[in-house]
């Protein structure tokens, strides 16, 4: 599985290219009115997913429910079309970076640069914290994912550092 990064959130591509729908809402501000099972009621996006299916090969849809990979996951054009649902600002950022996700232009960050982003990151999610009661209720949400950003970057530096040893 790829990470990519999507307005400053990762967003999950597996082995398949299926990308995670739930990521992309997150990534778009999470309003409730976007999350994807809202986009999937959508007679258009049945039709649309239903003329996928005719074409063969990988389903284009597939919810999984627990787990680490739990989520709505859907192909790059599925994809396309629920960021073009959400917002053509997000759409317009989506394209771009799915875009150069798929043919190869964007590759994954190097592990100076993950762990940069991760302390702005975790310092943007503090300061939104102490600054408003919505900002603290995001912090909370958030905290989860950083903790567990944290602690793969750690694992990471832990091999390259050798930092075991003190």
């Amino acid at each position: 599985m790829k990470d990519l990064t999507l307005c400053g959130k990762t967003v999950r591509v597996d082995e398949n290219g299926m990308v995670s729908l739930t990521d992309m809402w997150k990534a778009s501000g999470e309003a409730n009115k976007t999350r994807p099972k809202y986009f999937l009621e959508n007679e258009q996006t049945k039709a649309f997913v239903e003329a996928l299916k005719c074409k063969g090969g990988i389903p284009p849809l597939t919810i999984i429910k627990g787990g680490k990979t739990a989520g709505t996951w859907a192909d790059k054009l599925v994809a396309y079309k629920y960021a073009g649902w959400i917002d053509p600002n997000f759409e317009v950022g989506t394209y771009t970076v799915l875009d150069k996700y798929f043919s190869g232009e964007l590759t994954s960050k190097d592990s100076w640069q993950a762990l940069h982003d991760f302390v702005i990151d975790e310092k943007c999610s503090r300061k939104m914290g102490a600054f408003h009661g919505k900002g603290l209720a995001r912090r909370r949400s958030e905290k989860t994912e950083l903790q567990q950003r944290h602690e793969k970057l750690l694992e990471e530096y832990q091999h390259i550092l050798k930092l075991d040893d003190y």
